[in-house]
């Protein structure tokens, strides 16, 4: 079995019954589940577009990262996701974030890889606060450096309890 954590986001209706809907079907395929709090976070890149809550979870599985894709996809799917607008409103986003050790590029179509550690999480800080609150001495596989030193380099989000 394998430990992986994901980052979960929502900004579109009820979010928290998104994000519970999405723990909920994640621990269907994810054995020692633990979810951190969640977060109340401004956009980032697209900014015109509501709020978000955010959340990390941190699981065992014996599945793939690209078997694992595919599940949490047809979890977004499952509660409304629709991809219309790159990295705009979202009913939920379920992104694999860290995969045990691995650091590697998968491809997944001729338009998309799936990248762990995820490419954009060390500037991020609604994905590393929750993150670093289940697993506070987790480290970068691909440098070594702690997530909690890249947390603190991020001053410039606003994320806040929920």
């Amino acid at each position: 079995m394998n430990t992986v954590w994901l980052g979960l986001g929502s900004n579109m209706g009820d979010r928290q019954s998104h994000i519970e809907a999405a723990v909920a079907r994640l621990g269907e395929i994810l054995a020692d589940m633990q979810v951190a709090p969640i977060y109340d976070t401004k956009p980032l890149d697209y900014l015109n577009q509501s709020d978000f809550l955010n959340t990390v979870a941190r699981g065992k599985t014996s599945l793939t990262p690209q078997k694992l894709l595919e599940k949490t996809r047809k979890i977004e799917r499952s509660i409304g996701r629709k991809r219309t607008i790159e990295k705009g409103p979202r009913a939920i986003d379920i992104d694999i974030l860290v995969y045990e050790n691995i650091c590697e590029n998968y491809k997944i179509d001729p338009k998309n890889y799936l990248t762990i550690p995820h490419e954009r999480m060390h500037a991020r800080l609604f994905v590393l606060r929750p993150l670093l609150d289940i697993d506070s001495d987790l480290v970068d596989p691909r440098d070594g450096v702690p997530w909690s030193a890249k947390a603190e380099k991020i001053t410039d989000q606003l994320v806040e309890p929920w």
